[in-house]
C-alpha cells in the first residue's frame, strides 16, 4: 500500500494484477459469479484488466439481498468466523456484508494513508462521531490495541445521535486533533458550538463521510468549528473509494483498493461528464463485490491528478441516483438541479433544508431558517423553482424548527418517496 514514488503505469499493474486473481478466485469459488459469467458465455482469462471491465455484466444490489449466503460468499468460508455489518439500506430493505477479518483491516489499513494524506499525525487524538453500534466479537482490535499500546492510536467514538451538547462537552473534554463523522451529525454539533458560550472545539483536521456534504452544510460545520472541512467517499460495500486532495480539490480514487467507473447507459463519460458509479472491490473475496452499482452520482476527473500523485480522480459527488425525482411528464431530474439553482448565492437565509418529494406532482422544500424574516424569500424560491419543473407540478417551502436524522443517524438533504415505476404511489411511509 506505499504509494510514494510509484509511478501510475506501476499502480496500474497491480490493479490489473489484483483485479484478475479476484475475477479466477469469484469465478471458481462463488456460485453467483460462476453462473454470471457462464450465462453470458464468459471466462476469466477473457479479462486482461480494467480495460475490458466492460465485458462483465454490471451487479446490482437486488441481485445480491434475495440469494442465500451460500450464493454470494466464496466457498470454503466459515460464515461464523466471519466479520459482518447490516445496513439499513437507502430503500429501507436490510443487506448484510461479510468480510474476513483480513480484509476488514486492509481496508483500514487504507483509511488511515487516506487521513495521513489529509494531514492526521501519528499520536493524534481521533474522535469518531457517529452511530455506534457494538463491536462484531470476530474482530478482536489486535491491530487498534497494539498501536494504542505505542501511543499511535489513539482513538475514540462518540454517539452522534446524543443530544448536540452532549456531544461537545465530549469533545471540549478529549480535545480532539482530528474529528471524522457524518455531516448530518456534525452540523448539530457545530450549530450547538456556534451559539453556546463554552470552551471552542478547534480540531487541526475535520472530514466528513457516509452521506453527501451540500454546500450550507459545509459552511455551518465550518462556522461551528473554525476549520475547513475535507471529504471521503466511501460506502459499506466500499470502505474506501477516494479522499479530497488538499491541491487540487478533486478526490484520489483508491485505485490499489477498488476500480471506479464513471458510467452513462452504461458507457464511461469523459472527463468533466456527469455518471453513476459501477465499482469493483479488490480487496472483498471473501464476498466479492465485481462492477457493482452503487447508484451514486459522481463527476468524472483527470487521469492523474494535477498533484503529483499518481491516482485517478472524481470530482463532485452529486448523490444518489435513486433519489433522482420522476415527473408527470416523464422527466427524471436529480435534486440536486433544484438546489444548485435556488441555493447556490442567495441560501444565507437557510439554516437546514431538506428536498422531499412527496408526490410526482408535488416537491417540498423542508426549511430551518436563520430567523423569522422570511417571507420575501419563500416566495422568492417558490416562483423560481416551478418553471424548472413545469406545469402540474406543485413545489411549496415548509418551515419548520427542526429536521429529523433519519434512523441510521444521516441526514438526507434530498429524498423520493415515489417508485421509479409508473404508479406514482409512494415508496413508503415517511416518518418525521
Amino acid at each position: 500500500m506505499r504509494i510514494t514514488g510509484t509511478s501510475r503505469e506501476e499502480l496500474e499493474t497491480y490493479r490489473d494484477a489484483r483485479l484478475r486473481s479476484l475475477l479466477v478466485h469469484a469465478y471458481e469459488r462463488v456460485p453467483y459469479y460462476r453462473k454470471l459469467f457462464d450465462r453470458h458465455r464468459l471466462h476469466p482469462r477473457h479479462i486482461r484488466g480494467a480495460v475490458d471491465l466492460e465485458l462483465i455484466p454490471i451487479t446490482t444490489k437486488q441481485d445480491l439481498r434475495g440469494l442465500p449466503a451460500h450464493e454470494i460468499l466464496a466457498s470454503g468460508m466459515n460464515l461464523a468466523r466471519l466479520l459482518s455489518v447490516r445496513t439499513s439500506g437507502s430503500t429501507g430493505e436490510p443487506f448484510t456484508i461479510r468480510r474476513t477479518w483480513l480484509e476488514d483491516k486492509r481496508q483500514y489499513l487504507l483509511r488511515l494513508r487516506a487521513l495521513r494524506s489529509l494531514g492526521m499525525r501519528i499520536g493524534d487524538c481521533k474522535v469518531s462521531v457517529g452511530v455506534v453500534r457494538p463491536d462484531d466479537p470476530n474482530d478482536r482490535k489486535l491491530i487498534g490495541r497494539t498501536l494504542r499500546a505505542f501511543g499511535i492510536n489513539r482513538s475514540f467514538r462518540l454517539d452522534g445521535l446524543q443530544e448536540p451538547e452532549v456531544v461537545a462537552a465530549r469533545l471540549r473534554e478529549l480535545r480532539p486533533a482530528i474529528i471524522t463523522g457524518m455531516p448530518g451529525m456534525l452540523c448539530r454539533v457545530a450549530d450547538y458550538l456556534a451559539s453556546s458560550a463554552g470552551q471552542p472545539v478547534r480540531p487541526r483536521l475535520l472530514v466528513v463521510g457516509g452521506e453527501t456534504l451540500t454546500p450550507v452544510m459545509q459552511r455551518r460545520i465550518q462556522q461551528g468549528f473554525g476549520v475547513p472541512v475535507r471529504q471521503i467517499y466511501g460506502s459499506h460495500e466500499f470502505p474506501l473509494l477516494g479522499w479530497e486532495c488538499g491541491v487540487s480539490g478533486q478526490f484520489h480514487t483508491c485505485d490499489d483498493g477498488a476500480i471506479l467507473e464513471v458510467l452513462r447507459d452504461g458507457q464511461p463519460v469523459r472527463p468533466g461528464e456527469q455518471g453513476e458509479v459501477v465499482a469493483t472491490n479488490l480487496n472483498a473475496f471473501a464476498m466479492p463485490f465485481i462492477r457493482y452499482r452503487l447508484g451514486d452520482i459522481v463527476t468524472r476527473g483527470d487521469e492523474r491528478c494535477g498533484c503529483g500523485q499518481p491516482f485517478s480522480t472524481i470530482g463532485d459527488i452529486q448523490g444518489r441516483a435513486i433519489d433522482s425525482f420522476t415527473l408527470p411528464d416523464g422527466r427524471v431530474i436529480h435534486p440536486y438541479q433544484i438546489l444548485t439553482s435556488l441555493i447556490a448565492g442567495a441560501d444565507t437565509w437557510i439554516r437546514q433544508y431538506q428536498l422531499l418529494q412527496e408526490r410526482r406532482d408535488r416537491i417540498v422544500l423542508r426549511v430551518i431558517p436563520v430567523d423569522g424574516r422570511v417571507s420575501d424569500q419563500v416566495s422568492r424560491v417558490e416562483r423560481s423553482v416551478l418553471p424548472l419543473l413545469g406545469p402540474g407540478v406543485e413545489f411549496k417551502v415548509q418551515l419548520l424548527d427542526h429536521i429529523p436524522l433519519d434512523p441510521t443517524g444521516k441526514f438526507r438533504p434530498a429524498r423520493s418517496l415515489v417508485h421509479p415505476d409508473s404508479s406514482g404511489r409512494p415508496a413508503a411511509p415517511f416518518h418525521g
